[in-house]
C-alpha cells in the first residue's frame, strides 16, 4: 500500500514541476562547481608539499655550506700549528709522535674524521690518525702507505701556498680497494711549506662524508623523503632508495638521473635553480659548487664541480592525490545532488504527506498524555510506598529502644524487689521476736541485713533512674532533631545499651575504643540513630551463623581539621564490589524476603550528609571486614 501511495506520489504533478524547476538547474551549477573545486583541492592537497620542497633545499644547502666551511676551519687551524711546522722542519720520531698525540686530542674534539694525515712531498703518510670504534689511534709505522698516485694528493701538491683543496664526494679506499662497510668520503686539504718556502708535502683531513649524508637525510625525512644529492655526473650521493647512490664507484654506471630521466636532466642543467613540472613530476633544484661557496682552489680538474641538491615529488605519488581529489569531489558532488533531488521529492510530496503527518501526530500525543498520566501515578504511588517504609524503618528503632530499656530497667527492679521482700520478711521476724523477748543478737542482725537491703534498694533505684535518664534523652533527640551540645562519649555509651539484649542472645562482641570526653555541638538524635544503625547493620549482616564477631566502635579526634572521627569496624565477611557501590542506594537489600527492607543504610546516609553535613564512606572487601568512617565537624 505504501509502495503504491510513493508511485502515485512520482507521477504527480508537483513532482515533475519540482525536478525540472529545481533539480535540474541544481545539476548543472553541481557540475560547474565540481570542476572548480577539483582544482581549488588539489592545490591545496599540492601546496604543503612543494612548500616542503623550497624548504628541505634551503635547510640543505645551510647543511652544506655549514659543514664544508667547518672542513676547511679545521684544515687551517691544523697547518698554522708549531708541532706539525716542527715536524716538517725536523721530522724526527719525537716530532712526529707530538704531532700524533695533537692530531689525536684534534680528532677526539672534533668526532667527525675518518683520517688525519702529514704527507710529505713524495706522498708517504707520515703521520696517520685514524678514527675506529669511538677511538682516535696513531697508525703504526708499517700501517702508512703512500698516496702519491691519488688525485687529491696530486692536485694538492699543485696549489700556491695558502690555497686550501676540497675533493669529490666519494667512498674510501684503503690498500687500492673500497672499504667496507662503505664508507663516503670528503677529503679536505693544504699543501704544506718549510721555513724556506719549499713544498713538504700536504695536510690531509678525510671528512666522514656519512656525518653530512645523514644530516641531510634527516631534513629529507622531515620534509617527506624526497631529497637527493647528486654529484655533476648525475650520480646520487644521497638517494630516496639506498641502492642508487655510489654507482660510479660500485660498477652501476646507469644509474644516474641522466640515464633514468634524460629530459629532465637537461631542464636541471639549463639553470642555477627553479622548480618545473614533467611527466616524471614536480621538480624543485638547487646547484651547489663547493669551491664557489668557501673561495676553494681545485686546480685543472673537476671532480669537485657543482652538486645539485634535488627534492622531486614523483608523479605516482602526484597521481594518488588527483585520484584521492577526484573520488573527494565526486563523493561531494553524488551527495549533493542525491541531496537536490531528495529535496525536489521532499517538496514534491510535502503537501500530500502534511495531512498524515498531522493525524499521526495527533495520535502520538493523545498517547504521550496517557502514558504520561500512568507515569504520575506511579510516581506518586511510588513516593507513598517509600514514605510508609521510612516510617515503618523509624517504628523498628523505636522497637529496639523500647526493647533495650525494658530489659536495663529489669536488672534492677529484680534486685530492688528481692530487698524489699527480704526487708518485709526480716521486719516480720523482729516483731514476733518483740512479743517474745528481743535479744539484742537478733536485732543487730536485723540492722545490719536492714543497711544491706536499703543500700541495694537505693543503688538499683539509682540504676533505674541513670536508665531512665539516658533512655529519655535518647527518645527526646529522637523525636525533637534539635541541635544542642553534648558527650560524644556518653552518646556513644547510651546507645550501646539497645544492644544488650541482642548481644546476650549472640556470640558476638561490641568493643569500644573512646577517648575519655569529646563535646560536640551538633544533632544527638540523628547521630545515635546513625551509630545504632551500623552497629544493628554489622550484627545482622557482616557474620556467618555461628561464628564469633567483633564490632568495633572507635572515636578519635582530628586536631588539625577540627573534627571527630567515627568507625564502625567489624571482622566479618566483607562486601563484593558488585554490591558495594549500591549499599547506600534506597530499596537495595540482600535480604529480600527475609526482613530486609534496604532503607537502612540509605537512612543512614540522608541523616549523616543532609542533616550532620558530614561525611560517610565505606571500605570493604569479601573476607575482610567492613569499615564505616564517619567525619563531622565538632560544630
Amino acid at each position: 500500500m505504501r509502495l503504491k501511495r510513493w508511485r502515485e506520489g512520482m507521477l504527480a504533478r508537483p513532482v515533475r514541476r519540482n525536478l525540472l524547476l529545481l533539480f535540474v538547474p541544481w545539476t548543472l551549477l553541481i557540475l560547474l562547481l565540481m570542476a572548480l573545486l577539483y582544482e581549488r583541492l588539489l592545490d591545496a592537497r599540492l601546496e604543503p608539499l612543494l612548500r616542503d620542497q623550497q624548504n628541505s633545499l634551503n635547510e640543505g644547502l645551510g647543511v652544506l655550506s655549514r659543514h664544508l666551511a667547518m672542513l676547511r676551519g679545521h684544515v687551517q687551524f691544523l697547518t698554522q700549528q708549531p708541532l706539525l711546522a716542527e715536524a716538517v722542519e725536523q721530522p724526527s720520531a719525537a716530532n712526529l709522535d707530538d704531532l700524533g698525540r695533537l692530531f689525536v686530542e684534534f680528532e677526539l674534539s672534533s668526532g667527525v674524521y675518518d683520517q688525519i694525515r702529514w704527507l710529505d712531498e713524495t706522498g708517504a703518510e707520515r703521520v696517520r690518525v685514524d678514527w675506529r670504534d669511538g677511538q682516535a689511534r696513531v697508525a703504526a709505522v708499517e700501517q702508512l702507505q703512500n698516496k702519491a698516485q691519488r688525485y687529491y694528493f696530486v692536485e694538492t701538491m699543485n696549489l700556491p701556498k695558502g690555497s686550501f683543496y676540497l675533493s669529490r664526494l666519494d667512498l674510501n679506499q684503503e690498500y687500492g680497494e673500497l672499504e667496507r662497510p662503505l664508507k663516503p668520503t670528503l677529503r679536505g686539504a693544504a699543501p704544506v711549506f718549510d721555513g724556506e718556502g719549499n713544498r713538504r708535502g700536504a695536510l690531509v683531513l678525510n671528512y666522514l662524508g656519512q656525518v653530512l649524508l645523514q644530516r641531510l637525510g634527516e631534513v629529507s625525512s622531515r620534509y617527506g623523503g624526497n631529497l637527493a644529492l647528486l654529484d655533476h655526473e648525475g650520480y646520487w650521493m644521497l638517494a630516496a632508495t639506498a641502492e642508487d647512490a655510489w654507482g660510479y664507484l660500485l660498477g652501476r654506471p646507469e644509474a644516474t638521473l641522466a640515464s633514468r630521466h634524460p629530459a629532465s636532466w637537461r631542464r636541471l642543467q639549463a639553470q642555477q635553480s627553479g622548480t618545473f613540472v614533467d611527466h616524471a613530476g614536480y621538480w624543485a633544484y638547487n646547484h651547489f659548487d663547493p669551491g664557489q661557496a668557501m673561495a676553494v682552489t681545485h686546480g685543472n680538474h673537476d671532480h669537485a664541480e657543482h652538486w645539485l641538491l634535488v627534492s622531486r615529488l614523483p608523479h605516482e605519488q602526484v597521481q594518488v592525490l588527483r585520484f584521492e581529489v577526484f573520488w573527494q569531489v565526486l563523493l561531494f558532488v553524488c551527495v549533493m545532488l542525491s541531496l537536490g533531488l531528495v529535496v525536489a521529492l521532499r517538496l514534491g510530496l510535502a503537501e500530500q504527506a502534511r495531512d498524515e503527518v498531522q493525524r499521526a501526530l495527533m495520535a502520538s500525543s493523545e498517547a504521550v498524555r496517557h502514558s504520561n498520566d500512568e507515569l504520575r501515578e506511579t510516581v506518586e504511588q511510588l513516593q507513598r510506598t517509600r514514605g510508609a517504609l521510612l516510617q515503618a524503618e523509624k517504628l523498628s528503632s523505636l522497637g529496639t529502644l523500647v526493647a533495650g530499656v525494658a530489659h536495663e530497667l529489669n536488672t534492677p527492679i529484680g534486685a530492688a524487689s528481692v530487698a524489699a521482700s527480704t526487708l518485709d520478711k526480716g521486719n516480720k521476724a523482729i516483731q514476733r521476736d518483740l512479743g517474745q523477748g528481743l535479744q539484742r543478737t537478733a536485732l543487730e542482725h536485723f540492722l545490719q541485713r536492714n543497711d544491706q537491703g536499703l543500700a541495694i534498694i537505693l543503688t538499683s533505684l539509682g540504676r533505674m533512674a541513670q536508665l531512665t535518664r539516658a533512655f529519655k534523652q535518647l527518645a527526646s533527640d529522637r523525636a525533637s532533631t534539635e541541635r544542642r551540645s553534648f558527650d560524644l562519649v556518653e552518646l556513644v555509651h547510651e546507645v550501646m545499651l539497645l544492644f544488650t539484649p541482642k548481644l546476650k542472645q549472640s556470640s558476638h562482641q561490641v568493643r569500644l575504643e573512646l577517648p575519655e570526653q569529646l563535646v560536640l555541638d551538633s544533632y544527638p538524635g540523628p547521630l545515635g540513630q546513625i551509630l545504632q544503625n551500623l552497629v544493628d547493620n554489622a550484627l545482622t549482616h557482616a557474620f556467618e551463623p555461628d561464628s564469633q564477631g567483633l564490632v568495633t566502635v572507635r572515636v578519635e579526634y582530628d586536631r588539625l581539621k577540627h573534627q571527630c572521627l567515627i568507625e564502625v569496624l567489624d571482622n566479618g565477611c566483607g562486601i563484593a564490589s558488585e554490591v558495594l557501590g549500591k549499599i547506600f542506594d534506597p530499596f537495595f537489600t540482600t535480604r529480600r524476603g527475609r526482613g530486609g527492607t534496604g532503607l537502612g543504610l540509605y537512612i543512614t546516609h540522608q541523616l549523616a550528609v543532609d542533616v550532620l553535613g558530614a561525611e560517610l564512606q565505606v571500605r570493604s572487601a569479601p573476607g575482610q571486614g567492613t569499615q564505616f568512617s564517619l567525619r563531622l565537624a565538632l560544630v
